[in-house]
C-alpha cells in the first residue's frame, strides 16, 4: 500500500461505520442489510476503479483532507442540532463517495486491493449495523452516541489533515521495520486501535451499567 492508500483505507472504515449507525436508528431485515452492504462493495470498488481513469495531481493533498474535514464539521453541527438521521445519512454517503473517488485518485491500488478495501466496506457495513442493534440498549440514548462517533470522525481526519505532510516526508529509510509497518502505517493502525478500544469501552460501560 502507498501512503494514500492507508489513509483510504482507514477513511472507508470510518465513513463506513458511520453510515452503519445512521442506518441503526432504523429497522432493517437481514435481506435489506445484506443489499446496502452489497451496495457499498460494489459502490466503493467502482468509485476506486473509474478514479484510475481521473488524470489529475494535487500538489498538496493535506487541502483535500481539511476540506473533508470542514464538511464534516458542518454535517456534525447540524445533526446535533437537528438529530435528523434522514438527511444527515444522505450528507454523509455524498461526502463519503466524493471523498473516496478524490483520495482513491492519488494514491496506487491494483485490483486486489481494490477488492479488499470494498470487501472491508462490506463487512463494516454489515458488523456496525449488528453491534447498533446493541448500542440502543446503552445508558446514553442512540442519537448521542451517533453524534459522539461523528465527532470522532471529524477529529481523526483532522489529524490526517494536520499531520500528513510531515508523515509524507519521513525519510523510512532511517526506521528499523517493526511487525513490518512503516511509521505511516503504525498511526493509521493506532488509530483503528483507537476505534475499537472506544467501542469496546462503550459496551463494557453498559455492563457495568446493568450490574450496579
Amino acid at each position: 500500500m502507498d501512503l494514500i492508500g492507508g489513509y483510504l483505507l482507514v477513511i472507508l472504515i470510518l465513513f463506513a461505520a458511520n453510515i452503519a449507525l445512521l442506518l441503526g436508528n432504523y429497522e432493517l431485515n437481514k435481506l435489506k442489510l445484506a443489499f446496502i452492504s452489497v451496495l457499498g462493495f460494489v459502490g466503493s470498488f467502482v468509485l476506486m476503479y473509474a478514479s484510475n481513469f481521473i488524470s489529475f495531481v494535487i500538489s498538496d493533498f493535506s487541502y483535500v483532507l481539511f476540506g473533508i474535514f470542514i464538511a464534516l464539521v458542518v454535517i456534525w453541527i447540524y445533526y446535533f442540532k437537528n438529530n435528523d438521521f434522514k438527511r444527515t445519512l444522505y450528507l454523509i454517503t455524498g461526502v463519503s463517495v466524493i471523498s473516496v473517488f478524490f483520495i482513491s485518485s492519488q494514491s496506487n491500488l491494483d485490483m486486489t486491493l481494490m477488492t479488499s478495501y470494498s470487501l472491508i466496506v462490506f463487512i463494516s457495513l454489515f458488523v456496525v449495523y449488528q453491534l447498533s442493534n446493541l448500542l440502543h440498549h446503552a445508558k446514553r440514548r442512540y442519537p448521542v452516541i451517533v453524534s459522539e462517533f461523528m465527532c470522532l470522525n471529524t477529529i481523526l481526519m483532522f489529524i490526517f489533515a494536520l499531520t500528513y505532510n510531515s508523515v509524507i516526508t519521513l525519510n523510512y529509510l532511517s526506521y528499523r521495520a517493526f511487525l513490518i509497518l512503516t511509521p505511516a502505517y503504525k498511526l493509521i493502525y493506532a488509530i483503528i486501535a483507537i476505534i475499537v478500544i472506544l467501542i469496546i469501552g462503550v459496551f463494557i460501560n453498559d455492563k457495568m451499567g446493568e450490574n450496579s
